[in-house]
C-alpha cells in the first residue's frame, strides 16, 4: 500500500464544481499570506490571463476555495493555517 506524503507547508486549492484540487508546496521563505499565495496561484495556473475577481471570502466557499496547511497532514485534515473562497476573472 503506497503512502501519500504532502509538503510540511502547501497551498491547497479546490474547485468547487468539479472538486479538481491543486497542491502547491510553500517554501520556507515565502509568506502565509493567503491573498499573495492564491495570486501566484492563479497567475501561474492561467499564465496571466485570470486575476482575482474582488477579494478572498474567509470561510466561504466562491467558484474555488484555498487553505494554507501548515502542518504537512493531507488536505481532509481539518486543522488549517486560514482558508477562504474565490472567484476569478479575466485579466
Amino acid at each position: 500500500m503506497k503512502v501519500l506524503t504532502y509538503p510540511d507547508c502547501y497551498l491547497h486549492v479546490t474547485e468547487c464544481r468539479s472538486g479538481q484540487t491543486w497542491i502547491v508546496e510553500i517554501r520556507p521563505r515565502q509568506t502565509l499570506s493567503l491573498d499573495r499565495r492564491v495570486k501566484e496561484w492563479i497567475k501561474g495556473e492561467f499564465c496571466g490571463e485570470c486575476r482575482l475577481d474582488g477579494d478572498l471570502m474567509p470561510n466561504l466557499d466562491g467558484d474555488y476555495y484555498a487553505m494554507i496547511k501548515t502542518d504537512g497532514e493531507p488536505p481532509e485534515s481539518v486543522r488549517c493555517w486560514t482558508g477562504g473562497g474565490f472567484y476569478i476573472k479575466e485579466a
